[in-house]
């Protein structure tokens, strides 16, 4: 027989199914041309955990909602995996300017420039 929650952690349970349904939603619409194949295992994950919640059954909820946990790390992963692969390519070729200079002198972006040690000098107070 399954382990009997209390009621407080189960509407913790609930509040956390009911939270990851709601971002997952929203990481489907936001990124849905970027998700490709992995668009339909979130959708189906969303729908299991939304069935489970249906019941008063806290381990087919933790079940669920833990299935749509890892279905959401890996299309994230998969989906972060493609675009470091395009800006490694960027800088792998000396940035966006053709210009290649050390990782350390240059910003982020690369589109502005080199960092430059500065002292600001007031010529007034020097006079």
């Amino acid at each position: 027989m399954p382990k009997k929650t209390r009621p407080a952690e189960e509407v913790e349970l609930r509040n956390e199914a009911d939270n990851a349904v709601y971002r997952s939603e929203k990481f489907v619409k936001d990124n849905s041309d970027k998700l490709g194949a992995a668009k339909s295992g979130i959708e189906s994950a969303v729908a299991s955990v939304k069935d489970s919640l249906k019941g008063s059954d806290s381990a087919a909820i933790r079940s669920a909602l833990d299935k749509l946990n890892e279905t959401l790390q890996t299309a994230s992963a998969g989906m972060h995996q493609k675009e470091p692969g395009a800006a490694g390519a960027e800088q792998a070729s000396g940035g966006p300017n053709g210009s290649s200079s050390s990782a350390g002198g240059e910003s982020k972006a690369g589109d502005q420039g080199p960092i430059i040690d500065a002292e600001v000098v007031d010529e007034k107070k020097k006079a």
